[in-house]
C-alpha cells in the first residue's frame, strides 16, 4: 500500500512540474517589440528638444514599455489644426493605432505650442495606472518646467511619474485619492494643531495678566463706609447648543472614461 502511494505521489509531483510552467507561460508573455517600434515613442514634431534629449527620453519610454506592458508616448506639435486636445490626442490614438496589445493601453502626453495647451491620455490598462487623481497630481509635477520652457526636465518628470504609477498599479494599488496622505501626518496635525491654539490662548491670557498686583489685605478694597464695589458685570453661565455633522462630499477616485475608450487630464502651461 505503501509503494502505491509512493508512486502516485511521484506521478503527480512530475505532472505538476510539468504543468506549472505553461501556466507561467500563459501568464507572462514575451514583449513583442515589433508591436511597439523603438523609435516612436518620443514624437518631437514641435521641434523643443534636441536630439541627444529626444533619444534620451525615447529610450527611456520604451524600457518603460517593455517593462511595464503599457506604452508610455511625448508628443509634441506647433498646432492641433482646428481641433480640441483632447479630441486631437483621441485622434493621434486611432488614426496611429497607439498603445499595446489588444486593448491599446498605454499613457501619451501631448504638447501644442499654439496656445500652450496639454493632455494626459490615458487608454486600457492605462486607464488603470493613471487615475482620474494620478493625471492631476502628475500635471502639477511637469507644469513649472513646461511653463519655463524647460522641455527636456518636464519630459524627465512625466517619465517619472509614469515609472511610479506603473510599479503601484502593478502591486495592485494604483496611484488615486488618498495614496498621497500619510496617516502619520494627519495624527501629527490633528495633536499639534490643538497643542498649538491652546499655548497660543495661554500665552495671551497670560500678557493681560501682567498688570494685576498682589495686595496684602482686603482693606485696600474697602472704605470707612463698608465695602465698596469698583466694577460690576453680568455674567453668562450657560447655553445648550445641538450640533448635526454634515458629511462632506468626498471624490470617489477612479477614472472617467469616454466613448473611445480613453481618459483625459487636460489644460495649459
Amino acid at each position: 500500500m505503501k509503494k502505491k502511494l509512493l508512486a502516485l505521489c511521484t506521478v503527480l509531483c512530475l505532472f505538476l512540474a510539468l504543468v506549472f510552467p505553461v501556466f507561467a507561460a500563459e501568464q507572462e508573455q514575451p514583449f513583442d517589440a515589433q508591436k511597439i517600434p523603438y523609435s516612436t515613442m518620443m514624437s518631437d514634431g514641435a521641434g523643443l528638444l534636441t536630439p541627444v534629449e529626444a533619444e534620451k527620453l525615447n529610450a527611456r519610454a520604451w524600457q518603460l514599455t517593455r517593462e511595464y506592458r503599457c506604452a508610455v508616448y511625448m508628443v509634441t506639435v506647433p498646432s492641433l489644426g482646428g481641433m480640441g486636445v483632447e479630441e486631437a490626442a483621441d485622434y493621434l490614438l486611432q488614426e496611429y493605432h497607439l498603445g499595446y496589445g489588444s486593448d491599446q493601453s498605454c499613457v501619451l502626453l501631448l504638447l501644442s505650442t499654439e496656445y500652450r495647451d496639454y493632455d494626459i491620455l490615458a487608454h486600457g490598462y492605462g486607464n488603470t495606472a493613471f487615475t482620474d487623481y494620478g493625471k492631476e497630481k502628475m500635471a502639477e509635477r511637469f507644469l513649472d518646467e513646461f511653463g519655463a520652457d524647460d522641455w527636456y526636465g518636464g519630459f524627465t518628470e512625466y517619465l517619472n511619474c509614469c515609472e511610479e504609477y506603473l510599479a503601484l498599479a502593478r502591486e495592485g494599488k494604483p496611484f488615486d485619492v488618498g495614496s498621497d496622505r500619510s496617516p502619520f501626518m494627519g495624527l501629527a496635525i490633528g495633536i499639534l494643531v490643538p497643542l498649538l491654539v491652546a499655548f497660543t490662548v495661554c500665552s495671551i491670557f497670560k500678557a493681560q495678566m501682567k498688570t494685576a498686583k498682589m495686595q496684602q489685605a482686603a482693606q485696600e478694597y474697602i472704605d470707612g463706609q463698608g465695602l465698596v464695589l469698583t466694577v460690576q458685570n453680568d455674567r453668562f453661565l450657560h447655553t445648550t447648543r445641538s450640533k448635526r455633522y454634515i458629511e462632506p462630499a468626498k471624490s470617489s477616485g477612479g477614472t472617467s472614461v469616454n466613448s473611445s475608450g480613453s481618459s483625459h487630464s487636460s489644460g495649459r502651461f
